[in-house]
């Protein structure tokens, strides 16, 4: 169960990512509505639909949060590390 709800909280939030990539708009009462939309749609395929659907999601779902997160972070100290480098 508790795995269950992390893959469906993973796919809520990457899925969403994904959306505010497409859509550049809207405020932050926007983007909780959409939230909370994805995460009833992605729970009712967690519910309904074959494992293997909602595991491809969350596949999907986990590339893009790490993308956003982890990769644009070493993305940005490596530039700093690399401007005190020129600037030394």
């Amino acid at each position: 169960m508790t795995t269950l709800i992390l893959k469906i909280a993973l796919a809520t939030v990457g899925t969403t990512e994904v959306i505010k990539n497409f859509i550049q708009k809207g405020g932050k009462k926007v983007w909780t509505l959409v939230s909370l939309i994805v995460g009833a749609g992605i729970t009712a395929i967690a519910i309904y639909c074959p494992e293997n659907l909602l595991t491809g999601i969350v596949a999907v779902s986990g590339a893009v949060v790490f993308y956003d997160t982890i990769f644009k972070a070493f993305q940005k100290f490596f530039e700093k590390l690399g401007k005190k480098e020129i600037e030394e």
